[in-house]
């Protein structure tokens, strides 16, 4: 019963760790954003300028910095949503494909095929 007083103290290291992990997540998350704006502005300030002086600017160097000031993933399909919904058993044991079902039940349906075969040839 020693052992049950701890139990507190692991909870709240436990608690403390994972907040300081995500505040850690939240704050290198919002540092590649900044620099990734700032690298956007910068781009685009440049070819505004570019614009103004009345330089002739190709299509394809517009194409080019407007690529390279994109933001990153736009355009692309948002994740299904049984690919985002993520449960405490997924994440325990394990999510299963459908191929890995499919497979695994091809194995028992052989399995099972052959133990049938020996119980009849026994019989």
């Amino acid at each position: 019963m020693s052992g049950t007083q701890y139990i507190p103290h692991i909870l709240y290291s436990t608690a403390l760790t994972s907040i300081s992990m995500h505040l850690l997540w939240q704050r290198k998350t919002a540092d590649e954003d900044r620099a990734r704006f700032k690298a956007q502005t910068s781009i685009l300030q440049d070819l505004i300028e570019q614009l103004r002086s009345g330089k002739s600017i190709s299509d394809e160097e517009i194409t080019k910095s407007r690529n390279l000031a994109r933001i990153h993933g736009e355009g692309k399909q948002p994740l299904d949503k049984e690919r985002t919904n993520i449960g405490w058993m997924d994440v325990l044991w394990g999510r299963k494909t459908p191929a890995d079902l499919g497979v695994s039940d091809e194995w028992e349906r052989k399995d099972l095929e052959q133990i049938r075969k020996e119980i009849e040839a026994e019989h």
